[in-house]
């Protein structure tokens, strides 16, 4: 049987009943009813501890990032070998997600912009702050390679000198 011989018969058996018309109509609306209100099935814990995770291993990227950047910039000072750097952080990243604003004569109202199922659009990521550096380096003996490290450190992440320790290497 064909494709069109069924959509033939198909359309003859709605012309002849009213009430298979009605019954289409209504599980149609139902079968809609089902797909929109159908919540999203829930996520167990594995989820939820990967977005932990995350967030931490994102915290720790930055730190490892901007120690290893440093590291590498240390390095190629005059008078400077085997490079460690160490970084304290005030606090974690923090997210700030876009905000929908809207004022009436009494009062302001701040929602956040939510996309997808339960996804907030966001805006930024503020990093935290570096608190203290520490850098063991060879030749972190010498008082001018000491204060060209203390000066390139400062300079780069904006702290003050007395922020920052060098040292020598064993």
């Amino acid at each position: 049987m064909g494709i069109q011989k069924v959509k033939d018969r198909f359309l003859e058996a709605l012309k002849k009943s009213p009430k298979l018309k009605v019954y289409l109509c209504i599980a149609a609306v139902c079968t809609a009813a089902l797909l929109f209100m159908r919540a999203p099935p829930e996520k167990d814990d594995p989820l939820a501890e990967t977005g932990a995770l995350s967030a931490a291993a994102a915290e720790q990227s930055y730190e490892q990032r901007l120690e290893s950047e440093l590291e590498e910039i240390i390095s190629k000072i005059q008078g400077v070998s085997d490079v460690t750097v160490m970084l304290t952080l005030e606090g974690s990243d923090r997210k700030v997600y876009v905000a929908d604003v809207s004022d009436s004569d009494s009062k302001t109202e701040s929602k956040t912009v939510i996309i997808g199922s339960k996804e907030a659009l966001l805006q930024s990521t503020e990093y935290p702050r570096v608190m203290g550096v520490l850098v063991v380096c060879g030749g972190g003996n010498s008082a001018s390679v000491k204060e060209k490290v203390v000066n390139a450190v400062s300079t780069v992440l904006d702290i003050p000198a007395g922020k920052v320790y060098v040292t020598n290497a064993k």
